[in-house]
């Protein structure tokens, strides 16, 4: 059934112009570009042209997940403390390009002589620049507005930026191919994605914050540590997203770690990987939009509840390709992959908000940068246990990355690549399905949260 659209805006709020939505999505074209090198590129680049070892750069990233697991939460914690003029969570993004210019900086230019030491200074910073980032600004995607489709309308926009920033890194290499005479990820190419942050992010991140709303700036009590926890334990909303969003991780992580293996050594087509990867980013930054209009008919928790559901069934297609059966049949397939995971990029975000909600009218208590906090830790952990799940798995079969492997070996690559990733999905669908905040219900929620708010302008000076 079709969810009736609410015309009505929340009390003291205006609807946001596509310029003002652009402006605030448009830092997360930079961050993404950089995002995806971080963990891909960069271990493998030192690895090679610095003196910086497999064993360090292990140690690093342990490090740093360890890390992940005490900023995240105590970023949330204190961006929901944070009082100024420019709002809780505005301080944190301006405070964040700073420390991810001057890290991108050194750490995509590195000498030939880096050390550890250097590779670690660099990495944690940016680390930490990526934190004080992604969970201030993930509450304030919540709290820019609180209208169930202008929301939805929002996370979409900050989808397609992210998107067409995960595009810009792998065209990049293609882009500079004419002066560095290489197709292939090389230290030029680094060295112009790092460029590019340092003019695009600090920018775009000033123009947001003068542009574009705070949001609704609630009067509410401050929670303690244990009135938080609590709180949490009470929100059963929480725990039905939580549930579904770590059903995904787990069954994503699994289905991520073990892609580029099936191509290579199944398929015999890894030559095709980056073409597949831009193919699949332009589909999906084109086709947002049709899903944008569709969840604001459908709802949001049943449109990502179905999309995963038929991701899954898809999947099993890659299966008619024979091993080197071409470019054009894989990027078919690839498409429809695409096309049916575009939802993933912003229903799960606008979802939370919804959460973030229920919990601030049943409690009273902004805590929503903990739970974005809380929600980028659990898909980091869910994501990793996914991944290590695969690799233990093709473990069991003996399965041997880059070599022939039988039947039985390749029966393991199938179950990490299609049968545990749909399992999990099937999970987090049926999870989803039963979320329990619509259009309707978000609409007495707001209501509620309306009777004790104080609204900073859309446009001009935040109120003081």
């Amino acid at each position: 059934m079709a969810e009736r659209r609410k015309t009505d805006t929340p009390a003291g709020e205006s609807k946001p112009t596509r310029l003002q939505l652009a402006l605030f999505s448009f830092p997360s074209l930079p961050h993404a570009f950089i995002a995806l090198p971080l963990n891909i590129v960069i271990p493998a680049y030192y690895a090679a042209h610095t003196a910086v070892t497999l064993l360090q750069i292990a140690s690093v990233t342990t490090a740093s997940r360890i890390l992940d697991a005490v900023l995240d939460p105590t970023i949330g914690y204190l961006s929901d403390r944070t009082k100024s003029r420019l709002g809780r969570r505005k301080p944190w993004v301006l405070a964040a390009a700073i420390v991810c210019s001057i890290a991108i900086y050194f750490l995509f230019q590195p000498p030939p002589k880096a050390d550890f030491v250097y590779y670690g200074v660099w990495s944690f910073l940016l680390y930490f620049g990526f934190t004080l980032f992604e969970i201030p600004r993930g509450a304030w995607t919540a709290e820019v507005t609180r209208d169930y489709h202008q929301r939805a309308r929002l996370n979409t926009y900050v989808a397609i930026f992210n998107v067409v920033g995960s595009l810009v890194f792998w065209l990049m290499p293609l882009a500079l191919s004419r002066l560095t005479g290489t197709m292939a990820i090389t230290g030029a190419t680094l060295s112009g994605i790092a460029w590019l942050y340092v003019a695009l992010m600090p920018v775009g991140v000033i123009l947001a914050v003068l542009f574009v709303s705070s949001g609704i700036q609630t009067q509410e009590k401050l929670s303690t540590v244990r009135q938080m926890l609590q709180s949490f334990g009470r929100n059963k909303p929480l725990w039905n997203y939580y549930g579904a969003i770590s059903a995904w991780g787990l069954g994503q992580g699994a289905y991520l770690s073990v892609i580029l293996i099936f191509l290579s050594d199944y398929l015999q087509m890894a030559q095709y990987f980056p073409v597949l990867m831009i193919a699949f980013f332009i589909v999906q930054a084109v086709t947002m939009p049709l899903w944008q209009w569709i969840v604001t008919r459908h709802g949001r928790h049943r449109v990502w509840a179905v999309t995963m559901t038929l991701d899954a069934l898809s999947r099993p297609l890659i299966l008619l390709l024979a091993p080197g059966a071409g470019m054009v049949p894989l990027l078919a397939i690839g498409a429809l992959g695409a096309f049916l995971n575009a939802p993933a990029n912003f229903c799960p975000t606008a979802i939370l908000g919804d959460v973030a909600d229920y919990d601030l009218m049943k409690s009273g208590m902004n805590k929503t940068g903990n739970l974005y906090a809380f929600n980028t830790l659990l898909i980091k952990a869910t994501m990793a246990l996914g991944a290590g799940f695969a690799f233990l798995m093709l473990d069991m079969f003996h399965y041997k990355v880059g070599h022939s492997n039988g039947a039985h070996a390749n029966l393991g690559l199938l179950l990490c690549y299609l049968v545990f990733p749909a399992l999990l999905y099937f999970i987090a669908s049926a999870i989803a399905w039963f979320f329990p905040i619509d259009a309707a219900r978000h609409s007495v929620i707001r209501r509620r949260i309306e009777r004790r708010v104080v609204v900073e302008p859309l446009l001009g000076t935040p109120v003081p």
